[in-house]
């Protein structure tokens, strides 16, 4: 129902949801949200607020830079796939997705997230300069088996087909 799409975004961004569950649910809301400029518009809206209320509340919520900053990014990816009216103009999700990784540390799952987030910039033409930093975070932050290491493997089997593969890929060892 796009009429609850705010609210059951939010819902499912509870505190203690992991960054992969976040990421996925932002981007299934990004493709929903393409459908009706305003139910965008009022996710982005309510997202942000949270940054704000957080902001001034001073608290230093890593995953509410992180939600609004991912939602951003894959507003922009969706409008690749289907092109109308870009939510968050002018909005550089990145710079939040960045904001939330200097509030929480070395988050392995907040850099794949940045990871996915500079894979391609359309006005460079190509992966941003951190693209390959963040990638290496990731990968040696993985366990094996975990969910994330799954995801590291299915997005990025050209580099390696198994973490392993990976890690063996960029020198790193894991933590």
């Amino acid at each position: 129902d796009l009429a609850r799409l705010a609210d059951d975004t939010l819902a499912l961004l509870a505190p203690e949801t992991p960054v992969i569950a976040r990421m996925e649910t932002l981007r299934r809301a990004a493709l929903y949200a393409q459908k009706d400029p305003r139910v965008a518009d009022e996710l982005e809206s309510r997202l942000m607020a949270r940054v704000l209320d957080a902001a001034a509340k001073g608290n230093a919520d890593a995953l509410v830079w992180f939600d609004a900053g991912y939602l951003a990014e894959s507003y922009k990816q969706a409008t690749l796939m289907s092109p109308k009216s870009r939510p968050a103009p002018g909005l550089n999700g990145y710079t939040w997705v960045s904001k939330a990784l200097a509030l929480r540390g070395n988050d392995p799952e907040m850099q794949f997230a940045a990871a996915l987030i500079t894979v391609y910039d359309v006005s460079l033409r190509g992966k941003r300069p951190n693209h390959e930093a963040h990638l290496q975070k990731a990968v040696a932050g993985a366990k094996e088996g975990s969910l994330l290491a799954r995801n590291l493997v299915d997005h990025f089997a050209s580099r390696g087909n198994t973490l392993a593969a990976l890690r063996a890929r960029f020198s790193v060892t894991s933590n």
